[in-house]
């Protein structure tokens, strides 16, 4: 299964980012995955939501820019090496991550968010061997 990943353009400018938070905590859209990264002037936030629709409502009604892609989720243990493996696995099967941020899930398990050239096929190798995948 694949996850709707919010990409989401705000000004890089001081405050923007407390505002865009903000305006998520008064609609009680929360956060599960988040990375950021910036441009001149553009601040760009990769996100997964618990209520991906609502946000889009909010993003259009606050005439935000934003886009949304497909990902897909992995648990991880607490070992690095599985993230070694996972990488190891799709590179063997010709599957390129694009890019990759961590999950927080709750104190005991981790996730990392995948975006990957060829997703289904990827999610279809990490479920052959055995990797957990998260909805």
């Amino acid at each position: 299964m694949t996850l709707r990943q919010l990409s989401v353009f705000i000004p890089n400018k001081p405050g923007q980012l407390a505002n865009f938070f903000e305006l998520l905590m008064d609609n009680k859209v929360y956060i599960r995955s988040m990375t950021v990264a910036e441009t001149e002037d553009y601040g760009l936030l990769l996100l997964i939501v618990n209520q991906t629709e609502k946000c889009v409502n909010i993003l259009e009604e606050n005439k935000i820019l934003y886009s949304i892609t497909n990902v897909i989720a992995v648990e991880l243990s607490n070992n690095i090496t599985e993230l070694y493996k996972i990488s190891k696995t799709l590179g063997a099967n010709n599957i390129n991550i694009e890019y990759l941020y961590f999950l927080v899930l709750d104190d005991h398990r981790n996730g990392v968010v995948l975006r990957l050239d060829d997703n289904e096929k990827g999610l279809d190798i990490l479920k052959k061997n055995n990797y957990q995948m998260i909805d």
